[in-house]
């Protein structure tokens, strides 16, 4: 399995409605709203890297709200 913590830039306002529509996609393991440099911090997981890089472009980039993301790929060796 693979992991990663996606850093999400939400539009102003939209933190909550984002963070329900992130929770509703399998791969999500927690969203969570922040105070820092990211609107959004969010666990995922899926059986490969290429999984959740597909993922992040087909789910995650078309959620209404969301100005932008940065995956940070979980290291596990």
């Amino acid at each position: 399995m693979a992991k990663a913590y996606l850093r999400i830039h939400t539009d102003t306002g939209s933190e909550v409605e984002v963070r329900d529509a992130l929770q509703r996609i399998d791969e999500v393991l927690a969203a969570d709203v922040t105070a820092g440099e990211q609107d959004i911090i969010c666990l995922v997981e899926a059986d490969s890297v290429a999984a959740i890089l597909d993922m992040v472009v087909t789910k995650v980039r078309g959620i209404e709200g969301i100005q932008g993301t940065t995956t940070n790929l979980v290291l596990d060796w």
